[in-house]
C-alpha cells in the first residue's frame, strides 16, 4: 500500500511534465506556422505596406556605377567608375535626410528636405543649397511614389525566402514605356543611376528585403543596365536599414534653416 502511495504522485508528476512539453511543442509549431502560412501574396502585399510605413531610421548605401563611352568625354575619357556612398539618419514624414557622402575620394556632408539638396565640404562650415534636378532625390533607399507605383504592379514581384528574411523582386527591360519615363522615381534614391533612352535597351531590378519575423523593412538592393548610343552602363547599389522606426529625428543643420530650409 506504501509502494502503492509514492509511485501515484510520480506519475501525476511525469503526466504534468508531458502535458506541458506538449503545449510548449505545439506553441513553438505555431508560431513557425505562422510565417510559413503566409502565401506570396501577403508577403508581397504585407512588404510593401511595411516599406509604405517607414518613418525614420539610419540608412548605410553603397553604390557602383560603370559607365563605358560610345565616344571620348571633353577630358578624353572613354571609360568611368563611381562608387558613391551614404551613410546618415532620414526621416519620411516630412521628409529630412543628413548624412555623410562620399564619392571617389572626395566627402561631404548633406542635408536634404522635401524642396533642396544642401552640403558642405566635410572641413567646412559653409552649406551651399541646391535645388533639386529631379524630384525623390533623396537617399531614402525607396520612396514613397515609388512604393505606390510597386503597390499597382504586385503580381510582377517575385518572392525568395532566405533563412530570416524575404526578397521582394520587381524587374523590368521596358525602357520606351516604363523606364525612361518613370526613372526619377524608380531610380531616384540612387546617388549616380544609369540613364535611360527611347528606343535604347536596358533593365532594371529591385530586391525590397524585410524580415520574416514582422516584416520589418532591412534594406533595398538595385540592379540596373543601359546599353544606348551615350554609353554601357551597369548599377549596382546597396542599401541597409537600422533603428526603423524607432522615434529617429534629424537635425536640421543652424546655417540651413537661416537658408529657409526645413
Amino acid at each position: 500500500m506504501g509502494m502503492f502511495n509514492i509511485r501515484k504522485p510520480i506519475l501525476s508528476l511525469v503526466g504534468l511534465l508531458a502535458v506541458v512539453s506538449l503545449v510548449g511543442c505545439q506553441q513553438a509549431e505555431g508560431k513557425k506556422g505562422n510565417s510559413k502560412e503566409l502565401s506570396q501574396e501577403q508577403i508581397i502585399e504585407k512588404g510593401l505596406e511595411a516599406f509604405e510605413h517607414l518613418k525614420n531610421g539610419e540608412i548605410k548605401l553603397e553604390s557602383k556605377i560603370e559607365r563605358k563611352f560610345s565616344e571620348p568625354t571633353s577630358d578624353g575619357n572613354t571609360h568611368a567608375v563611381y562608387t558613391p556612398t551614404f551613410e546618415g539618419s532620414f526621416e519620411l514624414k516630412p521628409v529630412r535626410v543628413r548624412g555623410l557622402y562620399t564619392n571617389n575620394g572626395t566627402s561631404q556632408e548633406e542635408y536634404y528636405d522635401a524642396f533642396h539638396e544642401y552640403s558642405r565640404p566635410k572641413d567646412s562650415s559653409e552649406w551651399e543649397m541646391f535645388s533639386y534636378s529631379q524630384e525623390n532625390k533623396q537617399p531614402v533607399g525607396v520612396n514613397q511614389e515609388a512604393i505606390r507605383f510597386f503597390q499597382t504592379q504586385k503580381d510582377k514581384f517575385e518572392v525568395t525566402k532566405k533563412k530570416d528574411q524575404y526578397v521582394l523582386t520587381y524587374k523590368s527591360k521596358d525602357v520606351n514605356h516604363l523606364l525612361e519615363p518613370n526613372n526619377a522615381v524608380l531610380q531616384g534614391p540612387v546617388p549616380i543611376g544609369v540613364s535611360y533612352f527611347e528606343n535604347s535597351e536596358g533593365s532594371y531590378q529591385i530586391d525590397l528585403i524585410v524580415s520574416k519575423e514582422n516584416l520589418t523593412p532591412l534594406g533595398v538592393t538595385y540592379t540596373c543596365t543601359s546599353n544606348s548610343s551615350f554609353a554601357k552602363e551597369k548599377l549596382t547599389c546597396k542599401i541597409t536599414y537600422s533603428k526603423q522606426n524607432t522615434g529617429v529625428q534629424v537635425e536640421v543643420p543652424e546655417a540651413v534653416e537661416k537658408l529657409g530650409g526645413i
